[in-house]
C-alpha cells in the first residue's frame, strides 16, 4: 500500500487502485448531500482543495455551468493522474482545472486569490498536522463575502448495534493511528472553530448522517467501504498501534458476521460548516451578508440566492437547446434532471407521464439522492399534489407537506419528505404528464422556482412528447422489423434451401431477394426415380403481398402434387394453379411461371410457360431461347396452356432465369439484358451449374455496382444433363 505523505501530513489510505475504486463508491454514496449545502449558481468561480478523484470537483462544475470556474487542487500525484484518467472517460476533460499542490500553499497565480465564490474540502483536515493553515489559506482564496466549506470526520461518533467487539477494538486503534501521526480524528468537532479563528464572520453547521441498518439499500455500501478504509492503512495501523495482522482480520470477521444480523445498525455521520468571509463593501451589522445578493428564508436558517434574471433566461434558452438534441426518453429525462439541479437543489426528482388508457399518472423517471430509483404505479388526477397540478393545470408548491392534506407520502419510507413543487407538463392544452421535484428540507422551493421550472415545463412537455412519440416509432419500426425477420425466416421455410442431387443431372441454385422478403419462388418436385418437375416463377409487386402470394403458390403446387401425382403434366399444373388463383380474385395480384418435368429415362424436357422469361437451352457452346408464351396465373380462368418437349443429351444445360438479372440496371439506367446473359453462358460453358448460378449473381452484381442495392428479386435455376 503506497501512501500520500507531505510535510503537510499524510493520506493514510494510501492511492493504490483498490482505494481509487473505494473512494469511486464513497462519492456516489456522498457526493448528492454534498451539494444540497453548497447552493451553487452558474457562473460561481469554486476551488475543490483536496479533490482526490475529482468526481465531487466535476460535480460542482455542472452546477456552476459554462460560465464558472472550477478548480482542483490535489498533492498526489496518482489521484491526479486517475481524476484526468476518469473525467476523460466522462468527456468532461475541459470541465475542470486540476493542478498538483499543497493544500497550505494553494498553487493559485497572484490574479487568483481572493476570486472565488466557494472553497471546498472535504475529509482532507483529519489528514493533515496543520489544519489551520489550510482552513487561512482557503479563506484567502475566496472574494469578500465568498464562502469557505469544509466537511470532515469525527471518528469518536460511530456507534454500532449491536456491539461488535472485536471491530470496536479495531476503531479504537484506528483513532490511535491518527494521534501517533499528528492529525485529529475528532477534527469534525472543531470545524466552526478553524472558521471562526480564520476569519469567517458568520458560520452555521449541521451533521450529514451517513449511516444504516440491515436491509436498505446502501448498507452493504456502508460496510464495503468502513471495512476498505480500516484495511487499506493496514500497514500504519500495525507500525502505529499495538494491532497485528490477526487481530485485524478478526476484527473484520466480526464485524461482517455483524453486518448480516437483522437488527445490525451503524450509526455514523458527517460534520458539515460554512463560513463567510468579511464582505469590505457591507454596513455595520450586516457583514455577514454579500452586497444583497443572498437573502434569508423565511422557513430555514439556510441562506438561498434570488436568481439572476439574465441568468434564468440564458438557462431556458441553454435547457430548451439541450432538450431538443436527442429524441431518446431516457436521455431526455436525464438532461432535465441535471438542468434542473442548476437552479433548483432537490433530492426526489420525479417523472410521471398521463396514461391514457389506464387514466394515471404513472412513474416513468425517479432519482432519489441522484440514484435512480424504479416506481411501479400511478397517482389518477387529482390524488396527491402531483395528481392536483395535473387535474389543475398549474403549478403546485408546499413549503410544509406535513400540513398539507392533499400530500401523498413517498414509497421509500426511509426518505423524510418535508417540501413538494410540482409542474405540470401541458403541450397545446394536451396533458402530458408531471415533474415533481421533493425536498427533505421544509421551504426548499420557492416561488421563484416554481416560475421557472414552469417556463422549462413548456420545453420539457415537448422534449417528452416527442421522445415518447419517437420511442413509439421505433417500436414500431422494431415490431415491423421482428415480424419481417419471421416472415422471412417462414419463406425460406417454404423454399428449398438448395437443390436436390439427382443422379444424372448436375442442378445449380441462384436465389437474391431484393428486400426482407421476395416476390420470386421456386421448387422441386420428385415425381418418381425417373422424373423431376422444376417450378420457377414470379409475383407481380414486391415485399410482403407479394410473398405471400408467391407462398400461395408453392403451396397449391404441392398440393395438387400431392393429389394428382400420377398425371403430373405441366399443362394441367398450371391451369389448375390459375384456376385457383382467379377464384380468390385478388386484386391487382398475378404470377408468371415456368413448371417443367425432365425425364431422365427418356432424356426430354415437358414444360409449359405462364408468362415467365423465355428458357435457355445451351448446347455445343451455343444458346437459345425456348419459345414459349402464356398468360400469367391468376388473371383469367379457365386459361389453356400448351406445352412442349424436347429430347435433351449429356451436356445440355438449361437456365430458368428471373427477369431480375435482364433488368438489372447500371448507375446510368442501362439494363444487363439477354446478350450479356447469354454470354456469361458461353463463358461458364464448362463450369458446373453451381458456378454458373453463382456467376450470374456476381455478373449482375458488378453491372449494378458493389454500393448499389438491387431493385428486384433475382432467382435462376440452372440443371445440366450428365
Amino acid at each position: 500500500m503506497k501512501q500520500m505523505s507531505s510535510k503537510n501530513g499524510m493520506y493514510i489510505h494510501g492511492t493504490d487502485p483498490d482505494e481509487q475504486r473505494r473512494l469511486s463508491k464513497l462519492n456516489d454514496l456522498l457526493n448528492e448531500r454534498s451539494l444540497r449545502g453548497m447552493d451553487i449558481h452558474l457562473g460561481d468561480r469554486i476551488l475543490d482543495v483536496g479533490c482526490g478523484l475529482g468526481q465531487l470537483t466535476r460535480a460542482m462544475a455542472r452546477k456552476a455551468g459554462s460560465d464558472g470556474v472550477v478548480v482542483g487542487i490535489d498533492e498526489s500525484r496518482e489521484q491526479i493522474e486517475e481524476a484526468r484518467r476518469q473525467a476523460s472517460a466522462a468527456g468532461e476533460e475541459d470541465l475542470v482545472k486540476i493542478r498538483l499542490g499543497f493544500a497550505a500553499e494553494l498553487p493559485l497565480a497572484d490574479d487568483e486569490w481572493g476570486t472565488f465564490d466557494i472553497a471546498h474540502a472535504r475529509f482532507l483536515l483529519e489528514h493533515v498536522r496543520n489544519p489551520e493553515a489550510v482552513v487561512e489559506s482557503m479563506f484567502r482564496a475566496v472574494r469578500p463575502g465568498g464562502r469557505v466549506i469544509v466537511e470532515d470526520d469525527d471518528h469518536d461518533v460511530l456507534r454500532l448495534s449491536p456491539e461488535v467487539e472485536g471491530f470496536e477494538e479495531l476503531w479504537r486503534g484506528y483513532i490511535a493511528m491518527y494521534r501517533a501521526l499528528g492529525c485529529d480524528p475528532y477534527i469534525g468537532r472543531r470545524l466552526v472553530t478553524l472558521l471562526r479563528h480564520a476569519g469567517a464572520v458568520s458560520t452555521r453547521n449541521d451533521w450529514k448522517f451517513f449511516g444504516g441498518c440491515h436491509g436498505v439499500p446502501m448498507f452493504k455500501e456502508l460496510v464495503a467501504n468502513f471495512v476498505g478504509i480500516i484495511d487499506g492503512c493496514r500497514d500504519t495501523l500495525v507500525a502505529n498501534t499495538d494491532l497485528d495482522d490477526a487481530a485485524l482480520d478478526k476484527g473484520f470477521r466480526a464485524f461482517l458476521d455483524w453486518s448480516k444480523q437483522p437488527d445490525a445498525s451503524m450509526w455514523y455521520g458527517t460534520f458539515w460548516a460554512e463560513g463567510t468571509k468579511a464582505d469590505v463593501g457591507a454596513q455595520d451589522g450586516n457583514a455577514g451578508e454579500t452586497s444583497g445578493s443572498i437573502r434569508l428564508s423565511t422557513t430555514t436558517d439556510t441562506p438561498t440566492r434570488t436568481i439572476d434574471k439574465l441568468a434564468a433566461m440564458r438557462f431556458l434558452a441553454d435547457s430548451a437547446r439541450d432538450l431538443n438534441s436527442t429524441l431518446q426518453l431516457d436521455e431526455v429525462y436525464r438532461k432535465i434532471a441535471e438542468r434542473v439541479r442548476t437552479f433548483v437543489d432537490y433530492h426526489l426528482f420525479c417523472v410521471m407521464l398521463w396514461n391514457e388508457h389506464s387514466h394515471l399518472l404513472d412513474f416513468n423517471y425517479s432519482l432519489c439522492f441522484g440514484e435512480h430509483i424504479p416506481l411501479a404505479g400511478g397517482f389518477p388526477l387529482g390524488h396527491g399534489l402531483s395528481g392536483t397540478a395535473a387535474k389543475e393545470r398549474r403549478p403546485v408548491l408546499v413549503a410544509n407537506v406535513l400540513e398539507d392534506s392533499r400530500y401523498v407520502r413517498h414509497r421509500h419510507p426511509e426518505v423524510e419528505i418535508r417540501s413538494e413543487l410540482a409542474v405540470p407538463l401541458v403541450v397545446r392544452d394536451r396533458l402530458i404528464g408531471v415533474l415533481d421535484l421533493e425536498s427533505t428540507e421544509f421551504g426548499a422551493f420557492n416561488e421563484e422556482h416554481s416560475e421557472l421550472i414552469s417556463a422549462l415545463a413548456r420545453h420539457i412537455a415537448i422534449a417528452v412528447d416527442n421522445a415518447r412519440l419517437y420511442g413509439t416509432v421505433l417500436a414500431n419500426e422494431k415490431r415491423m422489423e421482428d415480424e419481417l425477420k419471421t416472415a422471412r425466416a417462414i419463406q425460406n421455410g417454404l423454399l428449398p434451401s438448395k437443390p436436390p442431387e439427382v443422379d444424372g443431372l448436375d442442378i445449380g441454385l441462384a436465389y437474391s431477394p431484393a428486400a426482407a422478403l421476395a416476390g420470386d419462388f421456386f421448387d422441386f418436385l420428385t415425381i418418381d426415380q425417373d422424373r423431376i418437375a422444376i417450378a420457377v416463377g414470379d409475383v407481380s409487386g414486391k415485399a410482403t403481398p407479394a410473398a405471400l402470394y408467391g407462398s400461395l403458390v408453392v403451396g397449391i403446387i404441392r398440393g395438387h402434387a400431392l393429389r394428382q401425382m400420377h398425371v403430373l403434366d405441366p399443362r394441367s399444373m398450371l391451369a389448375h394453379v390459375n384456376d385457383h388463383l382467379g377464384r380468390l380474385n385478388i386484386e391487382g395480384r398475378f404470377a408468371v411461371m415456368v413448371y417443367g418435368i425432365i425425364d431422365l429415362r427418356a432424356r426430354n424436357l415437358t414444360f409449359a410457360n405462364a408468362g415467365f422469361p423465355f428458357p435457355f437451352l445451351v448446347r455445343d457452346e451455343g444458346v437459345q431461347q425456348i419459345d414459349l408464351p402464356g398468360l400469367p396465373l391468376g388473371v383469367e380462368i379457365d386459361t389453356t396452356y400448351e406445352s412442349v418437349t424436347m429430347s435433351l443429351k449429356s451436356g445440355d444445360m438449361l437456365a430458368f432465369c428471373s427477369d431480375g438479372f435482364t433488368d438489372c440496371e447500371d448507375t446510368k439506367g442501362r439494363p444487363f439484358g439477354e446478350k450479356r446473359l447469354e454470354n456469361i453462358f458461353r463463358e461458364y460453358a464448362n463450369r458446373t451449374a453451381q458456378e454458373i448460378a453463382t456467376g450470374l449473381l456476381q455478373a449482375t452484381d458488378r453491372h449494378a455496382a458493389s454500393d448499389t442495392e438491387h431493385t428486384d428479386d433475382r432467382t435462376a435455376v440452372i440443371i445440366r444433363l450428365l
